[in-house]
């Protein structure tokens, strides 16, 4: 009798642990780091991550990639080689980056999120309101929804509790 839930899929295999250096004894930088399993399973976090840093490998099950966490000691780093959906997570102190297909999410520790893909910038306040940014237009809307304004090169467009503005520039 199996004790996994036949709707569940497992993702990972293993983990193992890796110290990778960047640079060989004499200090010159390595063309590929040199991978290397601490004993005890217990690194350092070094000032430096250039020079070293620790390293977890998720092996995949199946056709799934195999995920890198790199540890240093200001961010962890979460990494695949994927072409679509999530290539890459960064977790700071003050912030957390998404690397997603063509676009990188931010969320910031007030809350809001931006979400940025090539020209275009899209913002979502901790209060609830939007902003968003093209080469063509921009977008506001309040968090209670009450104003909604579009700016371009030509055009102004607002709605407020007031009516309805529109004008040409």
């Amino acid at each position: 009798m199996s004790l996994v839930p036949p709707s569940l899929r497992a993702v990972w295999q293993s983990a193992e642990l890796l110290i990778a250096f960047h640079k060989n004894r004499n200090q010159t930088k390595r063309d590929t780091p040199f991978f290397w399993r601490p004993a005890q399973a217990f690194a350092r976090l070094r000032a430096k991550p250039e020079d070293q840093e620790a390293v977890v490998v998720l092996r995949a099950a199946g056709d799934s990639e195999d995920v890198q966490i790199k540890m240093h000691p200001d961010k962890i780093v979460i990494r695949r080689d994927r072409p679509l959906g999530w290539s890459g997570v960064i977790l700071e102190d003050e912030q957390i980056r998404i690397m997603l297909d063509d676009s990188v999410i931010r969320v910031d520790p007030d809350g809001s999120v931006v979400v940025e893909r090539d020209a275009e910038k899209t913002h979502l306040e901790g209060t609830g309101a939007i902003f968003r940014f093209t080469p063509e237009v921009e977008i506001h809307v309040s968090a209670d929804g009450e104003r909604m304004s579009r700016h371009t090169e030509h055009q102004f467009d607002a709605f407020t509790p007031d009516g309805i503005v529109s004008r040409r520039k």
